[in-house]
């Protein structure tokens, strides 16, 4: 049976700003991942990339791997049973000292691989988790950031309807469909990398509470990519620069709006259609600062 992975319960934490944070950050201890035996390699590595990326967040106080063991060793427990009891919660957390604990499990499902993570409240034995299924570790890995981030904001999505600042958004983005990473950058200025490897250039304002984002490259066949090359090359003299208006910031970590682009119409490699301003739904997910 699939045992879990690393879920964040952070019910409380992505709404506490770093600054009260530094004083008060609440303690998390990532226990061991589980997996099994031909896994093991694979599930160590991604149990130190969690912990990196939570370190990253500046959101909490990790327990330190090696007080962890020790800790485990002395009290000489199975993880996973345990944690099936909210009293054996609670001493864990005490013993730990830790607010919440975060365990994870990476298996498999037929020919593709599963990534379970979860959290849990130490005082009230609260469980928040979250699956991902992926064609290889690697992928599972890669995305990790991003799964991460989504999931810190399922279970309290405190929306701030209006975006005031540029503090607000600065930082690294993942993306919408086709965009791996997106930087914004003090001063309205920012940077869009396609999965295809295109580099946009970008501009931004804040207007009404609004995000706006604007294309400022000239087009180029690879912003359309997986569209047949012949298509794309067409669009590149016909489409109108892409734009984005993010209405809500959702707990400082997405962004959700809409997103304003061509589309294209076509058969095999022939571009029947044009459509202009087109508009889809549009989410990004902060990934760093």
């Amino acid at each position: 049976m699939l045992k879990r992975f690393v879920s964040l319960s952070l019910i409380s934490f992505l709404t506490f700003l770093p600054l009260w944070a530094q004083a008060q950050q609440p303690v998390l201890a990532v226990l061991p991942f589980s997996s099994p035996k031909e896994l093991q390699n694979e599930a160590l590595q991604i149990e130190k990339l969690v912990q990196s990326y939570i370190t990253d967040l500046n959101l909490f106080r990790l327990v330190a791997t090696a007080d962890r063991d020790k800790i485990l060793s002395e009290w000489e427990f199975s993880v996973n049973e345990t944690l099936t009891d909210a009293s054996n919660t609670r001493q864990l957390g005490t013993l730990l000292s830790a607010d919440f604990l975060l365990q994870g499990t990476l298996g498999t499902l037929g020919s593709n691989f599963v990534m379970t993570l979860e959290v849990l409240k130490t005082k009230t034995g609260e469980k928040v988790s979250f699956s991902s299924v992926e064609p290889s570790v690697d992928m599972l890995s890669a995305n990790l950031k991003t799964l991460l981030a989504k999931t810190f904001m399922q279970q309290n999505r405190e929306i701030q309807k209006t975006i005031d600042s540029e503090k607000d958004i600065l930082g690294t983005w993942r993306g919408d469909k086709g965009i791996e990473i997106v930087r914004l950058y003090p001063g309205g200025t920012g940077q869009a990398i396609f999965t295809s490897g295109a580099r946009m250039d970008l501009k931004y304002t804040l207007e009404n509470g609004n995000l706006v984002i604007y294309q400022v490259s000239a087009n180029t066949e690879r912003f359309y990519h997986p569209l047949p090359y012949k298509v794309a090359r067409e669009l590149v003299s016909l489409a109108k620069p892409m734009r984005w208006i993010f209405t809500d910031l959702i707990n400082n970590t997405i962004l959700q709006g809409k997103k304003i682009s061509t589309a294209a119409r076509y058969e095999a490699d022939r571009l029947l259609e044009v459509i202009h301003d087109t508009e889809r739904d549009a989410e990004w997910v902060r990934t760093g600062n």
